[in-house]
């Protein structure tokens, strides 16, 4: 699927790179149109129509589950466990760690205008947080396929993810919703810095297991839909 949809922007780097060859000595004024429009078609190659409604779909369902938040842990009442990071690792998996990250920044964007009470501010540390959580399976999945590679990708990001939300919590998450006092939030984190990290484990390891369970039937699914739209551009062609 990944190989498909990048074909084209394979394509244009080709043409590219053949362009180089031409004139040994271009003028300035020549590679600067020449880059602006090579960087144009590989940004439209990239976000075709297919590419972006597909983008939009994780993003909607990711933004509904990221509302059905629900505690774990009786200590830490307050951290909330939801799904939606892992229809973001599946549209990562689907389309490639750029759209997996422009999914999940869109859907905490969306979250934000509707429901921020944080100036924005939990929104993007869970930007921060989700980024090794997204890029580390996804880019791995693009050189090492297999089921092996999937489970060492994802246990890596687990592990990446829980280590990295303790620097966010302690600097950012936690000095923010005791009302941007920072000494304070840093106090507090750390009389409950292991419940915490107990928590952003759980919370890995559930949507890993909800990501890796449902990534095979949607996964054929993109591929169904994505022929039936190149079947009928081409017929339009």
């Amino acid at each position: 699927m990944e190989e498909e949809i990048n074909e084209s922007a394979e394509t244009a780097d080709s043409t590219q790179q053949v362009g180089l060859e031409e004139p040994a000595e271009p003028t300035e004024g020549m590679s600067e149109v020449k880059s602006k429009k090579s960087i144009g078609e590989v940004f439209k190659n990239y976000f075709t129509a297919t590419r972006i409604s597909y983008i939009a779909i994780f993003t909607a369902l990711s933004f509904v589950l990221r509302m059905l938040q629900f505690s774990v842990l009786p200590a830490v009442p307050y951290l909330k466990l939801d799904f939606s990071d892992a229809f973001i690792l599946i549209c990562a998996y689907s389309l490639g760690p750029v759209a997996g990250i422009i999914s999940g920044v869109l859907k905490e964007l969306i979250y934000g205008i509707c429901f921020t009470n944080s100036a924005f501010v939990g929104e993007l540390a869970n930007v921060i947080v989700m980024l090794p959580f997204i890029l580390i399976p996804s880019i791995l999945y693009k050189k090492y396929k297999g089921i092996k590679a999937v489970l060492v990708g994802i246990a890596i990001a687990c592990l990446a993810r829980t280590l990295w939300s303790i620097p966010v919590n302690l600097l950012l998450n936690f000095p923010v919703f005791v009302g941007f006092n920072w000494s304070l939030g840093m106090k507090t984190f750390l009389k409950v810095w292991h419940w915490t990290t107990l928590f952003n484990f759980i919370k890995v390891a559930a949507l890993s297991a909800v990501a890796f369970l449902l990534y095979k039937p949607l996964s054929k699914l993109i591929k169904l839909t994505n022929a039936k739209f190149t079947r009928r551009k081409n017929t339009e062609q």
